[in-house]
């Protein structure tokens, strides 16, 4: 096995594939101007991606590994200096199966397979890579092999495998899988939450060697777990026990055991939210809880060429009370204002009459809008939105918000207006990407769709009836693809 390898760096992967298998190097002709390539939803230069893997912050830069490579899962790396612009850095983790040059492999395990990141120094890091610097450190699920570890101390240019792998969950198939690993200051341990007969706890004062804590029998996949404060009240700490459909639940974590305090929510209701993380967060340089999801749910794609699949916008996320019980919100981060192009279309204390199109004027296929709607007094039956050739609306009658959603288990589809009669809506809009934000972020919801790539139709009208808009604010985004 040959370690501290290059990643392949500056060299993006196109899936030009011949009979014989062969992929052919061109990063030359990535333009990132493909049909449904999304414009400020960061996706790989090639490939495949999927889960979200380790989300870390070190020398100035954030720090993304992913799930790469459709036949054989990789880890694949970018970097932002904001959370906005993204670097593709290439494949940061090749496994020993790996379809690239077969010297190139340079960690454990047949594939790599989801995991977390954290950074560490001292006497944590001379264990792991050999000297005290500061190192970041990718926690991962080596197929045929257990939980893995793989390390960088040169701000992510080289990726080495640990000498002593597998550290835990040995394994001669991918169970169990998925290892989030956080420091839990209280007892001054590592705590790794893993997908294991739903989910277990192992604790670890290194990093390398690991005792088995607890078990919940909650979770499918892509475990992560955080503390946070209710209501913005640090007083009232709780901590989130989340999988990877986005289920949730709340509760307490002493250092050995999650102990659940309500029943189970779930996060994001959209039909292509999955495998979300948040970011490493001892040494972030913000207080806010970041996370980024995949944008998808093996819907089978939207038809992109040359690469497939991206992630979500980051978003912050809080706890908050809401109907009686404590839920999870998700905003989109400031930085989305970085790429607001041209003049915002604002609308104030407008009537939107039946079947009037009151944005037939706008074209755009990515943009950022708010509405605002007085429900108090409306005979309407839905307000109806439009993007490119995709009709969706809001249901009055019924109080739900209705993008083709499929009403799956423990989803709760209820979107109502607030104790005044108004109801809020967001969307991100991109060139294949729906992200829509209700009722202070509680409402979540994420869809890959396939958005015509030559329609820049943009439509906000209403059915049975008049519906009073309060205000409307409508940014064009830009792209984050800046050659």
């Amino acid at each position: 096995m040959k370690q501290g390898l290059s990643l392949i760096m500056g060299m993006v992967l196109l899936a030009t594939v011949s009979q014989a298998g062969n992929y052919s190097l061109h990063p030359e002709k990535v333009s990132y101007k493909e049909n449904f390539r999304g414009q400020y939803h960061f996706s790989p230069a090639s490939e495949w991606m999927n889960d979200i893997n380790a989300l870390m912050y070190q020398d100035g830069k954030y720090h993304m590994i992913y799930q790469w490579g459709k036949r054989i899962r990789h880890g694949g790396y970018a970097t932002s200096k904001d959370l906005i612009y993204w670097t593709d850095e290439g494949v940061a983790l090749i496994p020993q199966d790996t379809f690239l040059p077969k010297e190139t492999a340079n960690v454990s395990g047949s594939q790599v397979y989801s995991g977390s990141g954290v950074v560490v120094k001292g006497d944590v890091a001379e264990k792991i890579t050999g000297s005290k610097k500061e190192a970041m450190v990718a926690i991962y699920t080596g197929t045929k092999s257990g939980t893995c570890l793989a390390w960088s101390n040169d701000g992510g240019k080289n990726w080495h495998d640990f000498k002593a792998n597998p550290v835990c969950n040995p394994t001669r198939g991918a169970d169990p899988r998925d290892p989030h690993v956080f420091w839990y200051e209280p007892t001054k341990t590592w705590i790794n939450a893993i997908y294991e007969h739903g989910t277990t706890f192992y604790g670890s004062k290194d990093l390398i060697n690991w005792e088995k804590l607890s078990n919940i029998k909650f979770g499918f996949e892509c475990p992560d777990i955080y503390e946070i404060p209710l209501d913005g009240d640090k007083r009232n700490m709780k901590w989130i026990l989340q999988d990877a459909n986005g289920s949730y639940l709340v509760g307490q974590f002493n250092g050995k055991e999650f102990i659940t305090e309500q029943d189970r929510l779930v996060m994001d209701v959209g039909n292509d939210f999955y495998a979300a993380q948040t970011f490493f967060r001892p040494n972030l340089p913000t207080k806010d809880l970041l996370q980024i999801a995949w944008n998808d749910h093996w819907n089978g794609g939207v038809g992109e060429k040359g690469w497939e699949r991206n992630a979500t916008f980051p978003v912050t996320v809080g706890l908050v009370t809401y109907e009686g019980k404590m839920r999870i919100t998700r905003t989109p981060i400031n930085g989305i204002k970085k790429l607001y192009e041209g003049k915002a279309k604002k609308l104030k204390k407008e009537t939107i009459k039946a079947g009037e199109n009151i944005l037939s004027a706008i074209k755009s296929k990515a943009f950022d809008m708010t509405v605002v709607f007085d429900l108090n007094e409306t005979d309407a039956t839905s307000i109806d939105f439009q993007i490119a050739q995709v009709q969706f609306k809001y249901d009055i009658a019924n109080s739900q918000m209705c993008v083709g959603l499929r009403k799956g288990k423990g989803k709760d589809l209820t979107l109502k207006p607030d104790k005044k009669g108004l109801l809020k809506i967001r969307m991100l809009v991109d060139w294949a990407q729906l992200e829509v934000f209700s009722a202070g972020g509680v409402f979540s919801a994420s869809y890959q769709l396939g958005f015509k790539p030559d329609d820049s139709t943009v439509g906000l009208s209403a059915t049975g009836g008049d519906v009073k808009l309060v205000s409307l604010d409508l940014n064009n985004v830009g792209s984050i693809w800046k050659k």
